[in-house]
């Protein structure tokens, strides 16, 4: 005959609620809420910004030629 399983000793954990469809940070599509203080919360792409000079562009180039070439040569099949 089976053994019955055996009830866990501790209580189930309580876990937080799934997010909104509209996602986190974005507030509910409009016409479907108030607002509290009147902006609507961000969630679109923001760029990610920065400077390259042309030696990094130069450094860049040369590396990955660098790179290319050391796998081509010892990881190519022959």
């Amino acid at each position: 005959m089976p053994v019955r399983d055996e009830a866990s000793p501790s209580p189930p954990r309580q876990v937080a609620p799934p997010p909104p469809a509209w996602g986190m940070g974005d507030g509910p599509p409009a016409g479907t809420g108030v607002m509290a203080d009147g902006r609507r919360g961000g969630g679109g792409p923001r760029p990610v910004g920065f400077r390259a000079t042309a030696l990094d562009a130069a450094v860049l180039v040369a590396a990955l030629l660098i790179w290319t070439a050391l796998f081509v040569l010892f990881f190519a099949q022959r």
